[in-house]
C-alpha cells in the first residue's frame, strides 16, 4: 500500500508525462490543424457561392491547392527535387495559431468565390487560399521567431 505522499509524488510524475505528451500533441498538429481550417474554409466560402460541386470541379478544387502548395514549395526550395529538411525549428506557441494565414486564405478563396463567375473559381481558390495561407503561416512563424530571439546578439 502507498503512502499519501508516495500517491502524491506518483500523481505528479503522472501529470508531468500528460503535459510534456499535450505538448507533443500539440506541436506536431499545429500544421495539419491550420492547413486543415484553411481549406474546409476556403471549400465552404466557394461551395456557399458557387454551389454543391461536381466531380470535375472537386477534382478542379484539389489541383488547384497542389499547385498551390507545388508554387510555395518551389519558393522556399527552389526545386520540387529537393528533399525536406529534417531540421524543425521551435517557434513560439502564439506562432501557431494561424489566426491571420487561414484569416487571409479565406480571404482570398472569399474574393475569387464572388468576383469570378465560371469554373475557374474553383482550382483558383484552392491554389490562393494554400499559397496565401502557406506565406502568411512562414511570415507568422517568423515573427514568432524574432520575437523570441529580439534581444540576441
Amino acid at each position: 500500500m502507498f503512502s499519501v505522499k508516495q500517491r502524491l509524488a506518483r500523481g505528479t510524475v503522472i501529470l508531468k508525462h500528460y503535459r510534456q505528451n499535450l505538448r507533443t500533441a500539440v506541436g506536431t498538429s499545429a500544421g495539419p490543424y491550420g492547413y486543415t481550417l484553411a481549406t474546409w474554409t476556403t471549400g465552404a466560402v466557394v461551395t456557399n457561392t458557387r454551389g454543391i460541386p461536381d466531380s470535375l470541379a472537386a477534382l478542379a478544387f484539389m489541383a488547384g491547392a497542389v499547385l498551390g502548395f507545388a508554387f510555395v514549395s518551389v519558393l522556399a526550395f527552389g526545386s520540387v527535387t529537393r528533399r525536406f529538411d529534417q531540421e524543425r525549428g521551435q517557434t513560439l506557441l502564439w506562432g501557431s495559431f494561424h489566426f491571420f494565414s487561414v484569416g487571409l486564405a479565406i480571404g482570398a478563396a472569399t474574393l475569387v468565390a464572388y468576383y469570378v463567375d465560371s469554373f475557374i473559381a474553383w482550382p483558383l481558390a484552392a491554389f490562393l487560399s494554400t499559397a496565401v495561407y502557406l506565406l502568411v503561416l512562414g511570415a507568422e512563424s517568423t515573427a514568432a521567431y524574432a520575437w523570441d530571439h529580439r534581444n540576441d546578439t
